[in-house]
């Protein structure tokens, strides 16, 4: 029941205006049934069941108004909110009890009495019971939807999961990566055969790693930096002074806390697939802790349109962190440095 007033949405009013609707027809019935079977005259089942209909139908969205407002004014204090509404809804009950009840019993020529104790008891017992009854069927109504919205959203969760992994396999290792470090280690073999031997091993590595972390959503900060670094020496093989890059960790001790799985390579990467960069204009690339976040950045000399998409890298990566912990990744492009930033989870206790 804590979770009412939080649970509380425009879906749930309206699906509690049809229930008002369907319980005011119920009641109204109910109590025509029972004045038919008493075979009271015509004019009191007459003003009876309209005064049943009328009560119930005033009660219900009334005590719907109620929750409303509750629901707006103590969205956070579960207190405050069951106090007034439960105050206000059963002297609601009570009150429009004694203002209806005198003006039907004139119309059906009923004689009562303000002094006859027992009636009153009776109206009291009545209203009292009404506004349990509304209630009772409010709170399922609002846990009923809330526990089907609940549902919903975790298939959406599971299936948003799904498709960001799926795509994760897709980019972990690109065909034009592949191709491109082969191409390079036969020119480095050409070249230098030292050279090409030590990318070689730098290939091995990121190959084995990229195997390696497959398997998990998480890594630490360090493991991905190694592979992200790892990457790097090998791009700088192949562009030598065109490429330069800097990694800055201001707390060592952050690097055993987590980050979500290829995150910082693809960043690299993006970096040098869209850009133009030679010696003179070289393209530095730097990697850098900020407080509890790491960010990836970038100078800038885009290729043509047609040739650059960022999309689809970087939603993946959005997805991701999204579905991992909660948080946005942040994206900063100010026309010179491209810039890409998410959180650390620096939560021990985190449940991967």
């Amino acid at each position: 029941m804590n979770n009412i007033a939080k649970s509380f949405s425009p879906l749930i009013l309206r699906e509690i205006y049809k229930m008002n609707i369907f319980l005011t027809l119920l009641i109204s019935l109910i109590a025509l049934f029972f004045l038919v079977i008493f075979k009271n005259s015509a004019a009191l089942i007459l003003f009876m069941t309209l005064k049943s209909l009328v009560y119930i139908f005033t009660v219900t969205f009334s005590l719907s108004a109620i929750l409303e407002f509750c629901a707006v004014k103590f969205p956070n204090d579960i207190a405050q909110f069951r106090i007034w509404r439960y105050g206000s809804s059963f002297c609601t009950s009570i009150l429009l009890q004694m203002i209806l009840w005198p003006f039907f019993a004139y119309m059906a020529h009923v004689e009562w009495s303000v002094y006859n104790i027992e009636l009153i008891m009776t109206f009291l017992m009545e209203a009292i019971f009404i506004s349990i009854l509304v209630l009772l069927l409010q709170d399922f109504a609002i846990l009923r939807l809330a526990k089907t919205q609940a549902e919903i959203e975790n298939s959406r969760l599971q299936l948003r999961t799904a498709q960001a992994e799926n795509l994760l396999l897709k980019q972990q290792i690109h065909p034009h990566f592949l191709f491109n470090s082969l191409n390079t280690l036969k020119a480095l073999y050409k070249k230098d055969l030292a050279l090409g031997e030590h990318y070689l091993i730098q290939l091995a590595g990121f190959l084995r790693a990229a195997v390696t972390l497959n398997d998990s959503m998480v890594t630490t900060l360090e493991e991905e930096l190694d592979f992200c670094q790892n990457y790097l020496e090998m791009q700088k093989m192949r562009f030598a002074e065109a490429l330069e890059w800097d990694i800055k960790i201001n707390n060592p001790e952050i690097l055993k806390f987590s980050i979500p799985t290829f995150s910082l390579q693809p960043l690299a990467e993006n970096a040098i697939k869209h850009n133009r960069f030679t010696k003179q204009h070289p393209l530095r690339i730097t990697i850098e802790q900020k407080g509890s976040y790491i960010s990836v950045s970038n100078t800038m000399n885009l290729k043509e349109p047609n040739e650059t998409s960022l999309k689809s890298g970087l939603a993946n990566l959005a997805e991701r962190c999204l579905i991992w912990s909660g948080n946005e990744i942040i994206i900063n492009n100010d026309g010179t440095t491209f810039s890409v930033s998410f959180k650390i989870n620096t939560d021990e206790n985190h449940n991967y």
